[in-house]
């Protein structure tokens, strides 16, 4: 059994009997049905190589060291999205769920949290804030990173009910200790609160290398929220492994709730991001993996992550929800694959997080719950998807509601971009009607006179996605790092010219260096002319080929063409206000007031974004 193992209660055990022996047939007089309610929990930094189902029907095949059994039910019985993308890292893929926007139109950003603009801009209306129309019972446990410079912009400000979570990009498991840092010669700390002067005591449930590389602070980052209030979360952190902390406010929510209310859940979970850490007890079950000690903590890691995917489906079926429920598991971006931090696998696809190789910005996705058609369960859907989507696909698709986001046009915002895709998810429709995906955007660095977006790496790549006669063509341009294939076995893995990319043996370090793979796309490097005879990027067909060993190029040149053209259409519309002057200052004043917890440290409105 897992630490969160859900407890049978009373409730709950009626709750089930009910369902089972006392149906309701429905009637005029009950009125329309309930609206469904809808559960997202979204891993983090998770890639292809590390779920079962897709490991199983890879190239390699099943292995013992990938375990998702509680996943893998779901996508046996659900729906398998194989064309799900989202952006190359956090913030913007989670803000972009969260507002219905395509990064480009809403946050491009990963790592400026102390910028007061940073995340989500306030006058967007979230998916929890517009379901509250409907009525709906909205509740956030995990990561948030989409802004919180003010009280309006954490997640009881964006229209949650309650949370319980942290608010930068991420937190160590044990204690809560943020990676964000504030001069300990510039604040003075509220009582019982140490410095950062030296790194947490690390046990063997961590990997010493991740804590010293994520630089954790002794500064907590746990936030708590209900109704009527909102603070630090005094006394929980450090209380358990966080995730277990998590995993059990997520099935406490569930058992709690009263299944006459539609209940939007978004469990946004801490695994698999760094710090490597794992319970011992998970840690006990991969002793076999001996080659690689990251690899060793990573099979841990996402068995945790799979026994609590598992405890809030039991909990959803034990108090009587699963039947009118949607339940949608996805991944927030790809593989993080680097050493150290990382040691997530993209097998078999291409690169990893933070580039635009498909093993950055395509996802593990499915669909489970009892209002899925029953003729749609046991599919794979090839169509695109795009984590933008969720938006419309719960307000129109299942609530019954509509795009409009009155106070963004207001303010003269971008508007919702996303489509409702439930009529294809439903099986209404045969197609998707996403025929684009784009990625980063051209030029970025020259229009806006500003630091590469993110700072999880300075990869200046761009591409898009384009159907073409049923076929899914891609174009990446520019010079791209991580552009190797991981291998069965992280982590060996393979370079364009063939060579092979070394392994590291236990405890080693430094024997791979997934950034030094460099591929250039665009010859000569800054063409961007169409009408010149250079090449203007790498283009795959995606359906024959999603693997992206097969550069077309040259050999497709007027195809490369077309989409180049959609790429520089798309990028124009780019959305990239000024978010503020950097203000540790007054963030890291704010945590020592605080008594050591990072939390907003302007009042609302301040700034007027």
């Amino acid at each position: 059994h897992s630490p969160t193992q859900v407890r049978l209660t009373i409730a709950a055990l009626i709750g089930l009997v009910a369902s089972l022996h006392c149906p309701q047939a429905p009637s005029a007089e009950h009125g329309p049905p309930p609206r469904p309610h809808i559960v997202y929990i979204l891993s983090d930094n998770l890639g292809y190589g590390d779920v079962g189902y897709l490991r199983a029907t890879s190239p390699a095949g099943p292995s013992p060291a990938v375990q998702t059994p509680q996943i893998d039910a779901l996508a046996a019985t659900g729906i398998i999205l194989s064309s799900f993308y989202t952006w190359k890292f956090c913030s913007p893929s989670r803000s972009s769920l969260l507002s219905g926007r395509h990064p480009i139109s809403v946050n491009v950003h990963n790592d400026l949290m102390f910028q007061p603009g940073f995340g989500i801009p306030e006058q967007m209306t979230t998916i929890p804030r517009k379901l509250k129309q409907f009525n709906y019972s909205t509740h956030h446990v995990g990561k948030w990173h989409c802004g919180m410079s003010t009280p309006s912009r954490t997640p009881k400000g964006r229209g949650f009910d309650s949370s319980l979570g942290y608010l930068f990009a991420a937190n160590d498991y044990l204690h809560g200790f943020s990676t964000e840092g504030c001069s300990n010669t510039t604040h003075d700390f509220a009582p019982g609160t140490v410095n950062n002067t030296k790194p947490p005591e690390v046990d063997r449930r961590c990997t010493s290398r991740s804590i010293t590389a994520r630089h954790i602070t002794h500064y907590t980052d746990l936030w708590e929220s209900g109704t009527e209030s909102e603070g630090p979360a005094t006394g929980l952190n450090g209380t358990a492994f966080e995730e277990a902390l998590f995993s059990s406010r997520a099935t406490a929510i569930i058992e709690s709730h009263d299944s006459a209310t539609p209940l939007f859940l978004y469990y946004a979970m801490h695994l698999l991001h760094s710090p490597l850490c794992a319970p011992l007890e998970y840690l006990e079950k991969v002793d076999f993996i001996t080659e690689n000690e990251d690899r060793k903590f990573v099979a841990a890691m996402t068995l945790m992550m799979d026994d609590a995917v598992g405890d809030v489906v039991t909990a959803l079926k034990l108090n009587g929800l699963w039947g009118n429920t949607l339940l949608v598991w996805s991944s927030d971006n790809g593989a993080a694959i680097e050493l150290d931090t990382g040691a997530k696998s993209a097998y078999p696809l291409r690169g990893g997080y933070c580039t635009d190789w498909e093993g950055g910005v395509r996802a593990p996705a499915l669909l489970n719950g009892g209002v899925l058609p029953e003729q749609q369960r046991g599919q794979t859907l090839d169509g695109l998807v795009h984590i933008s989507d969720w938006w419309p696909t719960f307000v129109v698709g299942l609530a019954g509601g509509d795009t409009t986001d009155a106070p963004a046009a207001a303010a003269g915002l971008p508007p919702v971009d996303g489509m409702n895709l439930w009529p294809y998810l439903s099986g209404d429709r045969a197609e998707s009607p996403r025929i684009e995906v784009g990625f980063t955007p051209l030029n970025y660095n020259e229009t806006a006179n500003r630091p590469s977006m993110g700072g999880d790496a300075g990869n200046n790549d761009s591409a898009i996605i384009v159907v073409i006669n049923g076929s899914k063509l891609k174009l990446i341009t520019d010079a791209v790092a991580q552009s190797s294939w991981v291998g069965p076995q992280y982590p060996n893995g393979s370079r364009p010219d063939n060579a092979p990319i070394g392994a590291c043996a236990l405890g080693e370090t430094g024997c791979w260096d997934t950034w030094a793979t460099v591929q250039q796309c665009t010859v000569p490097p800054g063409c961007t002319d169409i009408n010149k005879t250079c090449k203007l990027g790498c283009l795959f067909n995606l359906s024959n080929d999603p693997t992206e060993h097969v550069d077309l190029g040259t050999t497709e040149s007027a195809l490369a063409r077309v989409l180049y053209g959609r790429l520089k259409a798309y990028s124009k519309t780019l959305y990239d206000p000024d978010r503020g002057v950097v203000d540790a200052q007054g963030a890291c004043g704010q945590m020592a007031r605080n008594g050591g917890f990072f939390g907003p440290w302007l009042r609302n409105g301040q700034p007027p974004m």
